[in-house]
């Protein structure tokens, strides 16, 4: 089968989705799949990325950066439609990591019949406040993008349950949704449940989706003393400096060791030396770091944005409301005075339903069955 992947990959852009993309790449390969990547941040223009063992051919999308959104989103389009049209019978369907402009463009080329090709486009998140439905956000004609995805997607896959329902009460039919999580890298090799020197651990961009400043009011809302460094945050972004500002603020500036961005590698290391994942997040689809703490085994603490949170029963973790830094501060409390032993079986709980339900060969499988569904359905009209 022949793939089209339209989302930017790690080596440029440091994102769970462009990380998700990479690894079914990766494994669609593995199993002997032809796939090529179009994205908009892609280094000089054209030439091929390593992925494991394999080299995928990428193409940059252009688009003009100045002069506001609209010029941007134009030259995107047009840059985009060249590129498909140019390549238009090299591949047998097109896979679109966002609900977005990308998807947009291929059902505009599609509805004007310049396309006939299979599309797939997985929403990353679907939060009104900052996932894939903002960008409709405000547009006069909202209705009519929403209708010309829902008719034009072959298929909608949700990442997360809580996303069916954001979606139909946009305007999508439903019709078309497909329901395959976000995978992970599993390692044979279990994890050690020794004594681990951390307790605490995040892992994300840091910035206002994340609700570190909701962490921090929680760690500031903790019974004294802390130990210096029990929480660590690995991770960098816009909102940094406001929050190391807020937890001196609050008093908890030791508490907490500013990790900075790591490479996989040494992320996996660190939360193979934690016993908790804190995800305080605002509104996620599926996140790619808590399923790689679920793999390296570590108990949950996470927010409830209909996501991965579904999976989590007590005897895995905390499931809390987003925005609600109380709850947050008692089950941190919870977690933190939590008998290693304790921890250590929700983590082997964890690592089980990672390998059950997320190993990355067995979702890269079940998006190739979808692909081939599609495919045939399309024949058959």
């Amino acid at each position: 089968m022949r793939i089209l992947v339209l989302s930017d990959l790690p080596q440029f852009v440091t994102g769970g989705a462009e990380k998700q993309a990479a690894n079914l790449i990766e494994a669609w390969m593995d199993n002997g799949h032809e796939v090529n990547c179009f994205g908009r941040r892609m280094g000089s223009g054209c030439g091929s990325v390593r992925l494991g063992r394999h080299e995928v051919p990428v193409r940059r999308i252009g688009t003009i950066q100045r002069f506001g959104r609209l010029l941007r989103g134009i030259s995107y389009l047009l840059s985009l439609a060249g590129l498909l049209l140019q390549h238009r019978r090299c591949f047998d369907v097109i896979y679109t990591r966002f609900l977005g402009e990308a998807a947009l463009t291929v059902s505009l080329l599609k509805r004007t019949g310049l396309l006939n090709v299979a599309l797939v486009a997985t929403p990353a998140s679907t939060g009104s406040n900052g996932g894939d439905l903002s960008l409709f956000a405000g547009l006069g004609f909202h209705r009519q993008l929403v209708h010309l995805l829902d008719t034009q997607c072959d298929a909608i896959n949700l990442i997360a349950p809580a996303m069916a329902n954001e979606l139909r009460c946009n305007g999508f039919s439903g019709k078309r949704f497909a329901h395959i999580p976000n995978g992970v890298i599993v390692c044979h090799q279990p994890p050690v449940y020794r004594e681990r020197p951390h307790c605490a651990i995040t892992v994300g961009r840091i910035a206002a989706q994340k609700g570190y400043d909701l962490l921090i009011a929680a760690l500031a809302a903790l019974p004294p003393p802390l130990s210096p460094g029990i929480l660590r945050i690995v991770g960098d972004g816009p909102e940094k400096e406001k929050l190391i500002a807020l937890a001196e603020t609050l008093g908890v500036a030791k508490a907490i060791t500013w990790v900075g961005e790591l490479d996989h590698a040494d992320v996996m290391h660190e939360l193979s030396n934690a016993r908790v994942f804190v995800l305080p997040s605002r509104y996620e689809g599926m996140s790619n770091a808590g399923l790689e703490a679920m793999e390296r085994g570590l108990a949950l603490l996470i927010t409830r944005c209909g996501g991965l949170d579904t999976y989590i029963q007590p005897d895995m973790g905390w499931v809390i409301p987003s925005e609600d830094s109380q709850a947050l501060a008692q089950a941190l409390n919870m977690a933190m005075s939590s008998t290693p032993e304790l921890l250590a079986m929700m983590g082997e709980r964890n690592r089980t339903t990672a390998l059950q339900h997320f190993d990355i060969t067995m979702i890269a499988a079940r998006y190739a069955d979808l692909f081939k569904s599609v495919i045939a359905a399309r024949r058959t009209h």
